[in-house]
């Protein structure tokens, strides 16, 4: 039994590997060619655009080892069914049940896999890959430092004469913004300095001995009959600006969004959450998680209900459904979190329910393959489609009947 068991695994594990490495590759490459034209864009380094990449793995590596785990044990067993060796087993006594033991092994470290890199792995790559993007495309923080050219930033534009050795202070600032109500405000300094008031909070500059200029327009001054005096002069020793936008995003904290918080941060500061994140998105980012990484196990299951058969086309058709139920589930398991961020309902209904009631229709569909019915690919998923057939197959000559009448 232990050949047999080692034999089916080394089955399952060839295609689940190829299957991987072919999604990892097709994913990693649209993502690559994207990549291209923002670093070289902005004239970056190429050597950034794999630094990017590796830190885009773990989200992948979480998106693929699900479908490749179900596709390879399709493959697996669509390539036992092929040779006649599911029969030959079944001839010798042993079931289907006996079979896949180390399909469900597998499926088991895969899940276990599966929330450590979702869980604790991804956040951290996650959080890396924002940080880098936005150190590349906007260049905001090499490009403020440097002496002598006008940079943008946000809504701000900067000039400065210089910068001194350590990098954090400058001199000779200037700093142009139009706000939103289309005042123009000007301020020239002495001195000027990064600093950051909290942890998780934006980045500010600091600048000394300086002027501040402030310049509305001639509509909000038209009741004292002159534009002028819509120009305010103010002189200050020290004036603090919020460097939010693209610095704030290159120069930020980890954890001012709930996907960049591990497994145990989501929980323990589900009542405390960082500024600007709902406690309820921490929960429902937590349940997702759970719900996803506990769904792995079941995939072994469906994959085999869809791909025992015995004809070429029900395999194709049974691999067609699996990709159809994993995109619904996921697309289902979304629409749930959503609902759970938003207040609509509990974790427990939005989230919890479509798993069990996913795990109940795998386990019950398995059951009914490993008794024989049916017989052909798809398994349990051609049971609903057989019944509406032969329902609308007992209606066509009811129907005919009434006309006649």
């Amino acid at each position: 039994m232990r050949t047999l068991q080692l034999y089916i695994a080394g089955e399952v594990l060839r295609p689940l590997s190829i299957a991987l490495l072919i999604a990892l590759l097709v994913l990693l490459i649209e993502r690559m060619l994207r990549l291209f034209d923002v670093v070289l864009g902005a004239n970056g380094p190429l050597q950034v655009v794999f630094q990017i990449m590796a830190y885009l793995v773990p989200q992948y590596i979480g998106l693929a080892l699900p479908i490749s785990l179900m596709l390879g044990v399709m493959l697996a067993f669509n390539k036992l069914g092929r040779d006649g060796e599911l029969h030959a087993l079944h001839a010798a006594g042993v079931s289907l049940a006996q079979i896949i033991r180390p399909v469900l092994l597998i499926g088991l470290i895969i899940s276990l896999l599966t929330l450590l890199i979702t869980g604790y792995i991804r956040p951290y790559g996650r959080y890396a890959y924002q940080i880098t993007l936005n150190a590349v495309t906007s260049a905001a923080f090499q490009a403020f430092v440097r002496a002598g050219v006008f940079t943008q930033i946000g809504d701000r534009t900067f000039l400065i004469e210089g910068v001194y050795r350590d990098g954090s202070r400058f001199k000779q600032v200037f700093m142009h913004q139009t706000n939103d109500d289309g005042a123009e405000v000007a301020i020239a300094a002495r001195d000027g300095t990064f600093a950051r008031v909290d942890r998780d909070g934006p980045p500010i500059i600091r600048l000394f001995n300086g002027v501040r200029l402030e310049l509305r327009p001639p509509a909000d001054t038209q009741e004292n009959g002159s534009a002028a005096r819509g120009l305010t002069v103010l002189q200050f020793g020290e004036l603090r600006a919020d460097l939010g936008g693209e610095t704030a995003q290159l120069l930020r904290g980890r954890g001012v969004d709930e996907r960049e918080l591990t497994l145990s941060e989501l929980w323990r500061r589900r009542h405390d959450p960082p500024p600007g994140v709902r406690g309820r998105d921490l929960i429902a980012e937590f349940h997702a998680r759970i719900v996803r990484a506990l769904s792995v196990p079941l995939l072994p299951l469906l994959g085999v209900c869809l791909a025992i058969g015995r004809s070429r086309s029900d395999r194709m058709v049974g691999i067609f459904m699996g990709l159809l139920i994993l995109v619904a589930f996921s697309q289902v398991v979304d629409f749930g979190k959503n609902l759970a961020e938003n207040g609509t309902l509990d974790p427990i209904i939005s989230l919890w329910t479509p798993w069990t009631i996913f795990a109940v229709g795998i386990v019950w569909g398995f059951y009914r393959l490993n008794e024989g019915v049916p017989k052909t690919a798809g398994g349990w998923a051609w049971l609903g489609l057989s019944a509406l057939r032969r329902g609308a197959l007992a209606r066509k000559p009811s129907a005919e009947m009434d006309a006649r009448r």
